[in-house]
């Protein structure tokens, strides 16, 4: 594959990278990828998950391509070797990792840090790794752990439990762990839903959903299973019909709001499978366009995170000589869809004038695009009583109707919450970490409640909402309608605005710099119990 994309975009945030990396050899957190950690010194605990950086230093140290002056160079070799020991210095006593806080214990941190470390072993081999015996000790820590815990509240991380445990039975020929690592798999099968996607926060997920194809491809790759094989297929004709014209992906109408597409599962499924190869055409041209989300976008935080996914992925390209079958411009250009999946609430239509996606159960929200006209909107957003109200959660008690050429939604507006840190809040959050963090089932209770405080949402304060969709070949009806007297200020439409907290969304795609909120004809009326807001989107 000439001029290989993924591999450009990769090589170019490596300096990047490798600043978040302590490189002072005497310092006590030599091999530290946490910068707000080890150089500003305002965290006080190195992020574990930062240390999942490994694999691309691994990656870039092992394999000779155009441009990668890191192939077989001693220092990164050496910063490898250091940044494998240190994570092995912040592991917990149980073999668990911390991701956020002390004491933390937390599921997806200890399986992905896992999973890349574990990859990271395998690539490198016994004689490149200075503490090999001591990584191995660490590795079979949390396998232990991970062996009798899970997740089912985001399958992404049970996916990441997965791969980890598959790599280190790999590495130590232990039988119960390539057990354990099949059980976790049935789970995640098991759960699947009938229309191809897994549960992040109770929704369907784009970027998480390409996270789980990757975790898991990596899975098959071991096990050469059929059964792992139809999973991902039945995920990638899934993903497939959320690729926006414009190419891009994803966005506010998705349980977790994300809009990127993690690439080397999916480039690995290329030729396995044809929904893959047009997702993984369409990541080559979203890429090299800057039109979506790719590696230049991350902050510092998730480039340790993830960047080593975009250089697999021209890694395998290359070695296998790749280059996509599909004129994927013209491919999205020509589909047409009208498909409503009916447990997630989504509803996609694609015709000669428009792509329109929108998701009921989440308050409406939705995304259109006409030609060169984009318009994104989150769903109703009002200012009542000193309060901002939203109807964008994910809220399966809307009461949802879908028809041939219109659907609605019902259900009652949320008030804004935003869980910012206190400093008398953070003090006492410390301390109660310190006292009583070790304690399992405290620690399970505190999880499950900042998961409710930050991401999920419950409560209400009696405004219910009503926006109903009318479909025609040249133009879309949008009709909103909230029981409360509101000015037409305070009535906000084409927003982009998320408010829970979701880690890897809310990155700036260049969209939301080119969307056009003027292509529709507007009416407004409010009343005293009662405002309407009524916009028509016309294509001719």
């Amino acid at each position: 594959m000439k001029n290989n994309i993924f591999l450009k975009k990769s090589l170019s945030n490596i300096p990047r990278l490798l600043g978040q990396l302590n490189r002072n050899v005497s310092s006590c957190s030599y091999g530290s990828f946490d910068r707000a950690y080890w150089h500003y010194r305002i965290n006080d605990i190195s992020s574990a998950r930062y240390q999942e950086a490994v694999l691309t230093l691994t990656l870039l140290y092992t394999y000779n391509f155009e441009g990668n002056i890191y192939y077989n160079n001693k220092n990164i070799l050496e910063w490898i070797n250091a940044a494998l020991e240190f994570t092995c210095s912040i592991q917990n006593k149980d073999g668990s990792f911390n991701e956020w806080y002390l004491n933390e214990k937390s599921y997806v941190c200890t399986a992905f840090v896992s999973a890349a470390l574990s990859e990271t072993i395998l690539i490198l081999k016994k004689e490149n790794i200075r503490e090999y015996e001591k990584i191995l000790d660490c590795l079979n820590k949390s396998a232990g752990w991970l062996m009798h815990n899970s997740e089912n509240l985001v399958f992404n991380q049970l996916a990441g439990s997965v791969l980890a445990l598959a790599n280190i039975a790999e590495l130590t020929n232990n039988e119960s762990y390539r057990i354990s690592a099949r059980d976790k798999f049935l789970i995640i099968k098991q759960n699947q839903s009938s229309e191809g996607w897994w549960s992040e926060y109770k929704g369907p997920d784009a970027g998480y959903l390409s996270l789980m194809i990757d975790y898991l491809t990596k899975y098959y790759k071991i096990e050469q299973s059929n059964d792992v094989l139809d999973v991902l297929k039945k995920a990638n004709a899934f993903l497939v019909n959320f690729l926006h014209p414009n190419l891009t992906v994803g966005g506010e109408y998705m349980s977790r709001n994300t809009e990127y597409i993690i690439p080397s599962g999916l480039a690995f499924l290329a030729n396995m499978d044809n929904n893959a190869e047009i997702i993984t055409a369409f990541n080559i041209c979203s890429l090299d366009g800057g039109s979506g989300l790719g590696p230049v976008n991350l902050d510092d935080r998730y480039t340790c995170y993830i960047l080593y996914n975009w250089l697999q992925a021209g890694i395998f390209l290359s070695q296998n000589n790749y280059n996509p079958s599909i004129d994927i411009k013209d491919y999205l250009k020509c589909r047409k869809l009208n498909i409503f999946f009916k447990d997630s609430g989504l509803r996609v239509i694609q015709n000669d004038k428009y792509y329109f996606v929108a998701n009921l159960n989440k308050g409406g929200a939705f995304r259109l695009y006409a030609g060169q006209k984009i318009y994104l909107d989150s769903g109703i957003e009002i200012k009542y009583q000193g309060k901002r109200l939203i109807s964008n959660v994910l809220d399966y008690n809307n009461k949802i109707q879908n028809k041939i050429n219109s659907m609605e939604v019902e259900g009652v507006l949320k008030p804004i919450k935003e869980a910012l840190m206190a400093t008398p809040l953070m003090i006492l959050f410390k301390t109660w970490q310190m006292l009583f963090g070790k304690i399992g089932g405290l620690q399970k209770l505190l999880k499950s409640f900042l998961r409710k405080k930050m991401i999920t949402y419950k409560n209400s304060v009696g405004v219910s909402f009503r926006r109903e969709f009318i479909f025609a070949d040249n133009n879309v009806t949008v009709k909103d309608e909230v029981n409360a007297q509101i000015a037409e200020k305070d009535f906000y439409c084409g927003q982009k605005t998320s408010y829970n907290f979701i880690p890897s969304s809310k990155y700036f795609t260049i969209q939301e710099v080119n969307r056009d909120n003027s292509f529709y004809e507007k009416q407004y009326i409010s009343s005293q119990d009662k405002s309407i807001l009524r916009r028509v989107f016309n294509f001719n």
